[in-house]
């Protein structure tokens, strides 16, 4: 088949027939919501959820409390994450920012600038950085994670090879689509719903026609 790639805009159409509402995971605190950003890298939800009970038990997810664990304390609430001495770090470091002045004035920076201090702190890049800035500050982004590559792949786009290729290459096409902050988080949520059928019907090849996403050749 060949043809223009699907706008987003029909992309989103198409999921939200196929798959209705897609709660997004419902983290209290911005805090929390980070702490899952940075605990679900490498590894499963599943293992990530034991994590922030554990931590949610400890901290409440207060920064302040979370700062005065030791390296040990922490280190074992977030085991069951795995990468703990990597995790901890990162988590300590976005904690200890939150709460300095740079970290509070964060809300009104512009959307390059917020990119590029969340990419200065450790442990968090590219799709952490775009993922905190959509979910916890309320930006306008697309995530062009695996799961967002694999649809716009079926969808037609010439999709990069990692992250960063991918988002230079279609980020200004998508973000001229003018989706709101609403649906890109919707759309966030749909997809990575889509991506975990798609896998269990064998890939987007074999589920993509089911939704009405047909493959397309890019142009």
């Amino acid at each position: 088949m060949t043809g223009d790639p699907l706008p987003v805009r029909d992309l989103l159409a198409l999921l939200h027939a196929a798959l209705g509402e897609t709660p997004v995971w419902p983290a209290r605190t911005p805090f929390e919501y980070v702490c899952g950003i940075v605990l679900v890298q490498n590894t499963a939800w599943t293992n990530v959820e034991r994590a922030l009970a554990l931590l949610r038990e400890a901290t409440d997810f207060e920064a302040e409390k979370l700062l005065r664990l030791t390296d040990a304390e922490l280190t074992a609430l977030i085991r069951p994450a795995g990468f703990m001495r990597a995790k901890s770090r990162s988590l300590r470091a976005f904690a200890a920012w939150m709460l300095s002045a740079d970290g509070k004035a964060a809300v009104e920076l512009d959307d390059d600038a917020l990119r590029a201090a969340l990419l200065s702190l450790p442990g968090i890049g590219p799709e952490s950085a775009d993922v905190a800035a959509l979910m916890v500050y309320g930006r306008r982004r697309f995530i062009f994670d695996a799961y967002g590559r694999r649809l716009l792949r079926q969808a037609g786009y010439a999709v990069g090879h990692d992250y960063e290729t991918t988002r230079k290459a279609l980020e200004a096409r998508i973000d001229a689509e003018g989706l709101s902050h609403a649906e890109l988080v919707d759309l966030h949520g749909l997809i990575i719903e889509a991506g975990k059928r798609a896998r269990a019907a064998g890939g987007w090849e074999a589920y993509g026609p089911m939704i009405g996403i047909a493959a397309a050749r890019p142009r």
